[in-house]
Order: C-alpha cells, then structure tokens, then sequence
C-alpha cells in the first residue's frame, strides 16, 4: 500500500518548487500520527482529498510514509533533516530518535557546528552535548571547518566562553576573524578592522589576549586593528607588569582544556613550492625525552595565494620502532591562505614513550605548499627535547633540513 493508488483515499502535493502527488490511505496515516488523526478525522478535518504541502521536499515526506507503512526508513545525510523535521510536526518520535541517531553517529570536526544549529533548532539536548563534545576534543579542525564562519553570533558567544576547548588563544583570535569578514559579508560590508570589532562586539571581549605570548600578540593581534590602541597598549603593559587592572576587560587565565596544548616547530624559516602529489611519503622520525601525548601535526598550506584550488586530501600515520601504525588521520583539508601552518589531529591522542624512535609518515595530495628550511635536528619545547632524524623512507624529500611536517602538536 506504500506509494500505491490502490484504495488510496487522500493525495498529497508535496514540494517547495515541483509538487509530487503522492497517494496515502487516512486511516493508516491516522493510526501511526494523532496530527494526522486531527486531519482527517478531528472537529476540523480536511475536506478536501489533495493537501498541500510545501514546507518539506518529496524524498523527505517519502520517508516520512515509508516509515508509517514499513516502521522503518531509509535516512541519509541528503535527508536526514527534512525527515526529522517532519517527525517533530506530525509527532512520530521513534523516527525522530532514529534521525538523531543517524546525525550523532555521523558527527564529525566538519559538520559539528551545522549539527549543533539543527540541535537547537529541534529541541535536541542529546545530540547538542554530543556536538560540544566534538567542538571541545577537536576544538582546532572544528575552527578550521567553513561552518564555523556561517554560526550566528549566539553560537560564537557559547562557543567563546567555554573553558573547555583545546585551542591556542592565538589560534582562537585566527578563527574570529574570519568568522567576523564572513559575518561583514553577510551583511554587505566591506571586511575593515573597524567592522569587524562591530560584528564581533561583546564576543571580543571573551578571547583571552592576556594568554597569548607576547610573540603571538605581537604578530598578530596587536597588528589586526580589530583592538583599540588603548587595550592594545594596556595588553603590552600586562606583558610586562602581570597587573590584572591594565586589562580588566579581557580574562587573564588559560583555558583549563587548552593551556596544556604545545607543539614543537622545527623549523626557524620556510621557502616556497613544495610538491605535494600524492605519490610518495614525507616522513621524519623522533624520539622525545619524555612521555608525551601526541595530538596530531601541523602540515604546511598553499604557497601561492592567488592558486584556486585550496583542497588537499592527506593521510597521515604514527608508527612505532616495529613499523606498527599507532593512530591515522584520513581526510581533507581546506588550506585558509592566511594561515602557514594548518593543524591535522588524529582521531584518538596517542601516549608516546621517552627514549624510543617513532616515525611520522604523511601522504599529501593537493597545490603545492611552503617547505620547511634550516631544519634544527634538536629542540626543546616546554622542557621537552625532540630529536629529529631522517626517516629513509621519506620518498618526497622531507629530512632534518626542509621539507614539510614543521610541527608535532602534543600535550604534556
């Protein structure tokens, strides 16, 4: 009886644009929905045997019919939200949960901002907390996503005044601004400094500029033009003096998720154009002089601003001394032409033992990207040394000296 004219008794003209008619039988549609029970047989029921319907597409009403008449539905990430959205407005919550399902097994760092804007929208708590979750253990890629821009401003506060996020106050300060040439965007404005504090408002006051270094400050916030020269100065004098009353509008602790973060650069300088064909390894090995739990690694981006194509695909490998991969990232990433470095996180942090060789292996398929120059084969971040060394089966010429891999993100 599914989609079927036989003894149907009432039609449906569904779509926004194209209209479908589709068959359905009152009585089946009214025992599985009491708003379809208040339709056709209620004080008020329809009269007429076609209802429109135009706030949904066919595909997703079909789902909607394929699960009254089969209990069970085929969702997919075309039309998962046009069924759960007509779960909700005609009350059949077994398939709104089957729908919530679908979307928190498939939460990833790319969609989890878009997820959490259907969360709210829906009334979903469950899968609202799972996309926080994902937000706070892969704060960096999440930032990186082009969802991040298109968030409302009430996101970005909520985002921005949680303590549990795994970033870098200096990579957060990245991520606002292009959010704020996004949101100028939007509202055809041109990206100035000037509009941009404008957009942000109050969500300025929640980065924690006083946790930056004074090297990241420098570099890049006290130079956007976004602060003012009073809170900029203010900021330098912090630096200096450590007096909580030279920059009582900005908080002066770290994040208690992010403060933890390092990672190690080893490399002073980069050159340009890097081939990055997807056909052999870049590699290195390292060893460290104590436990660490390895995050992920940072991989150079595109050399050439003006190149089009920005999408690299990347596999990246931990192994042990045994050559056994320890965790993988697979993936894409959308190289930003205002960042050098881009962060690629694996999907489990991995504890990496003192004294013993490891190997970083990475595939890299996309434009070319910057390289690594005057390589240091010896560094100590945070008290820690890395020792560096060639690995022989860095196929595409990534050794001590240049190439790419320039950082390993890490945790003490």
């Amino acid at each position: 009886m599914f989609n079927n004219e036989l003894m149907s008794d009432v039609h449906f003209l569904v779509g926004r644009s194209e209209k479908l008619r589709i068959p359905a039988h009152k009585y089946v549609m009214a025992i599985s929905s009491p708003v379809f029970y208040a339709m056709f047989y209620g004080k008020m029921a329809e009269r007429e045997n076609e209802i429109k319907i135009g706030d949904c597409e066919a595909n997703s009403f079909l789902e909607l019919l394929r699960y009254i008449y089969y209990d069970e539905a085929k969702i997919d990430p075309l039309n998962v939200f046009g069924v759960l959205y007509l779960a909700k407005k005609y009350i059949l919550p077994f398939l709104a949960e089957k729908c919530v399902y679908f979307l928190e097994e498939n939460i990833d760092h790319q969609n989890a901002f878009t997820l959490l804007a259907q969360a709210r929208y829906f009334c979903e708590p469950k899968l609202e907390e799972k996309c926080w979750e994902i937000i706070d253990r892969e704060t960096s890629r999440v930032l990186s996503s082009e969802a991040f821009t298109e968030i409302d401003h009430e996101t970005l506060l909520a985002v921005l005044t949680r303590d549990t996020l795994t970033v870098l106050e200096a990579e957060l300060f990245k991520a606002i601004k292009r959010w704020a040439e996004a949101e100028c965007n939007r509202r055809i404005l041109p990206p100035t400094p000037e509009n941009k504090r404008s957009v942000l408002s109050s969500a300025l006051n929640f980065i924690r500029f006083p946790v930056m270094t004074l090297k990241e400050f420098s570099e890049d916030a006290a130079q956007s033009g976004i602060l003012t020269s009073e809170e900029t100065i203010n900021i330098f004098l912090y630096f200096g003096s450590k007096d909580d009353s030279k920059v009582n509008s900005f908080l002066t602790h770290p994040r208690p998720g992010a403060h933890r973060v390092y990672r190690c650069t080893r490399f002073p300088s980069y050159g340009q154009d890097w081939m990055c064909e997807g056909t052999n390894v870049d590699s290195i090995k390292f060893t460290v002089d104590r436990d660490i739990t390895v995050l992920g690694v940072g991989l150079y981006g595109i050399s050439n601003k003006e190149d089009t194509t920005r999408s690299f695909s990347v596999d990246v490998e931990l192994l042990d001394s045994h050559n056994d991969v320890m965790c993988t990232y697979e993936g894409t990433f959308f190289a930003d032409v205002n960042k050098r470095v881009h962060d690629i996180l694996f999907d489990e942090p991995v504890i990496v033992r003192g004294h013993r060789p490891y190997i970083i292996r990475v595939l890299l398929k996309g434009p070319s990207t910057l390289g690594g120059t005057d390589g240091m084969r010896d560094v100590i971040t945070e008290g820690i040394r890395f020792r560096f060394d060639v690995d022989e089966a860095s196929f595409n010429g990534t050794t001590t000296a240049d190439g790419q891999i320039p950082d390993i993100v890490f945790k003490i």
